[in-house]
């Protein structure tokens, strides 16, 4: 199985000036599209994209306008994690939608739904299910200072 690996400096990466490093079984390049097909990795700094198959969406001047990952789509970046079996990422308005059993986590947070669309911009999220209920499950961290029953 022969893996191309590919340094894009061009295209921003999750709305970064850091170059990409593509790894995929396969790559094809269109006017205004680059796909990755099988066993696909992207890297951009400390943030990692997976998937079965990724299409970076092109606009007229050849940059990254939306990004689609089908297929056990996974990211991770620090301790925040997400993986659905189809993620769209729009750079433009910066929305990311997680769709199929999507699930993000941060540290023992998560949040379950069919589902879930983030926009960065606002640090707003939505998450909705048809046919099931939305799960979370959140741990409050503790903050020694600000107790109430805490005495100076």
């Amino acid at each position: 199985m022969k893996k191309l690996v590919i340094l894009l400096s061009l295209l921003p990466f999750f709305l970064s000036a850091q170059p990409i490093v593509g790894e995929a079984d396969s790559l094809t390049y269109e006017k205004d599209k680059v796909i990755y097909s099988g066993n696909v990795r992207l890297t951009r700094g400390n943030a990692l994209l997976t998937a079965n198959r990724v299409i970076i969406y092109l606009d007229e001047n050849r940059r990254a306008k939306l990004i689609e990952a089908e297929g056990n789509a996974r990211y991770t970046e620090g301790n925040r994690k997400g993986s659905a079996e189809r993620m769209v990422y729009d750079l433009r308005d910066e929305v990311i939608t997680l769709k199929g059993k999507a699930k993000v986590e941060e540290g023992q947070n998560f949040v379950e739904a069919e589902e879930i669309v983030y926009y960065r911009k606002e640090d707003r999220a939505v998450a909705t299910s048809k046919n099931s209920r939305v799960r979370t499950f959140y741990v409050e961290e503790k903050d020694e200072k600000n107790r109430p029953d805490r005495k100076p």
